[in-house]
């Protein structure tokens, strides 16, 4: 199987000079005005790859480091700790609002590349049909992964698609409508897209079949969950990889890997294009070794970080080889923790020549679909079921460096001390946290399971003891002022997110 690439992203950027300040005005074209693209298979790769370049920074460093402050487990350093979301009090700062926006705007960006390749490809004339479906459910995969995002996030957002591409003023469409939408587009996918991922890098049915699986466990349709993942996991395309060790996990995660068993959909990099992922920055120590090299070639920020004396963090047992992998004990110094502090070093590139590494972006990993099929078919059945269980188990037994396979009753989790839902429910919330530490994944599953559970949480996660109550306007962000100022089927006074209008 071929990857991708990164390259062949400046053909269609190439085609789009000045796209990235197109929605800065009120111009959804793109001016693409060349009729006679859009026709080939190479133009229409090129099409896919676009949306993928953008969401390469889409979701990279104010990302993931927003979703994993969020967590129970993370705390703000730098930049970060000097706003009242902090203190989960949303975001008041303009610089950390200015963040926000500029993932919103780079978002919208990556679905408008999906919309107008979308809108154009059934007028190709060098493909077959098959060929045309097939590249556009790659494009609907892609469109339908950052509505799931601006609708987790943001909440209700204005519905752009290929049918209104010119039409700036739109109002919002509401939650439930975005995800309808979603679902169709997935379901297109899971039609449409080629059984084997196209290039690595790419979406193939089993993602389709992965996130309208997650998605429908957002919609509450539980029995569709459950049988997507199962399909999946039948599918035998993937498998866990075995460790013996915490760094082992670098057969998932590992700096200029090309891909492994467990990735369903990453967001590949490129050492040799400079494509890479700008996270690491944000994470990485400069001074903090593994294996006797720095983290990042002597970079990072470590702009947010953990402490052993968490609650969630001290819990965790050291024979856990995840807990090895992701929680590195450094002496961040007094404010942070001192011999207490610890970064978070799931990821890392000692040979990185900057603040960014060679490290691809786990968007869906087959754990993601254990997951879903753990709790779907314990909501099905009303309870945890042998199955359900299985699926955590595996993971487990993997992370301690047993056969993911194969019972272990000194390690497993037994269904007669998880026999109520809501205590499996908990028991996912651990694992999860152990399994997608750093993944930009545990805050949308936990806010997903209900706000209590976040807040029970959260409560847990001052050192001093002190309750950390989530104030209204944190469970979404601000829909930035330019969406305002440009769009005016939109009222900043009616339209924006609780707490943020001014």
């Amino acid at each position: 199987m071929k990857y991708i690439k990164i390259y062949t992203i400046a053909v269609l950027c190439g085609l789009l000079s000045g796209c990235s300040d197109m929605l800065e005005e009120k111009d959804f074209t793109y001016a693409v005005a060349s009729s006679t693209f859009y026709n080939t298979p190479a133009e229409a790769n090129a099409a896919v790859m676009a949306p993928l370049d953008m969401m390469r920074n889409a979701y990279g460093d104010d990302w993931f480091a927003t979703q994993e402050i969020n967590t129970e487990y993370v705390y703000p350093k730098g930049v970060y700790s000097n706003y009242a979301y902090r203190e989960y009090n949303g975001f008041i700062n303009a610089t950390h609002v200015s963040r926000s926006a500029t993932g919103w705007a780079r978002i919208w960006r990556a679905i408008m590349f999906c919309n107008t390749a979308i809108g154009r490809l059934p007028e190709a004339n060098a493909m077959s049909q098959e060929q045309i479906s097939a590249y556009r459910a790659e494009l609907r995969f892609l469109r339908a992964y950052n509505y799931l995002n601006l609708v987790r996030s943001w909440g209700g957002v204005p519905l752009r698609t290929e049918e209104n591409i010119t039409q700036w003023d739109l109002a919002k469409s509401s939650p439930a409508e975005i995800y309808a939408f979603v679902v169709n587009d997935l379901k297109y996918a899971v039609e449409n897209c080629p059984d084997v991922p196209r290039i690595i890098g790419t979406p193939g049915k089993n993602a389709a079949k992965a996130l309208l699986a997650e998605v429908y466990m957002y919609t509450k349709e539980y029995p569709e969950a459950l049988r997507l993942s199962k399909e999946v996991m039948n599918s035998n395309a993937y498998s866990l990889v075995a460790v013996t060790g915490s760094r082992d996990f670098d057969k998932v995660f590992g700096y200029d890997l090309v891909t492994s068993t467990e990735e369903v959909f990453y967001i590949k990099t490129s050492r040799t294009d400079g494509k890479m992922w700008t996270y690491l920055g944000y994470t990485a120590h400069p001074n903090y070794t593994i294996d006797g090299k720095k983290m990042l070639n002597g970079n990072g920020y470590w702009t947010h970080y953990t402490d052993v004396r968490n609650t969630f963090i001290a819990e965790w047992d050291p024979k856990d080889f995840r807990k090895n992998l992701n929680v590195g004990v450094f002496n961040l110094g007094a404010a942070y923790g001192g011999t207490n502090g610890a970064l978070l070093t799931k990821y890392w590139d000692p040979n990185s020549s900057g603040y960014a590494g060679n490290v691809s972006i786990p968007l869906i990993r087959y754990t993601d679909v254990l997951f879903t099929f753990a709790e779907a078919s314990a909501r099905v059945a009303g309870a945890p079921t042998a199955e359900s269980l299985e699926a955590i188990n595996k993971m487990r037994r993997r992370a301690y460096g047993k056969p993911a396979n194969t019972a272990d009753a000194a390690l497993d989790y037994k269904l007669s001390d998880y026999s109520t839902l809501d205590t499996f429910i908990d028991l996912l919330i651990k694992e999860s946290r152990y399994e997608r530490m750093n993944e930009a994944k545990q805050w949308n599953f936990t806010v997903r399971l209900g706000r209590d559970k976040v807040q029970a949480l959260v409560n847990k996660k001052r050192l001093d003891g002190l309750a950390l109550p989530i104030n209204e306007k944190h469970w979404l962000f601000n829909i930035p002022d330019s969406e305002f100022a440009y769009n005016k089927a939109l009222n900043q006074a009616t339209d924006q997110n609780p707490g943020y209008s001014n």
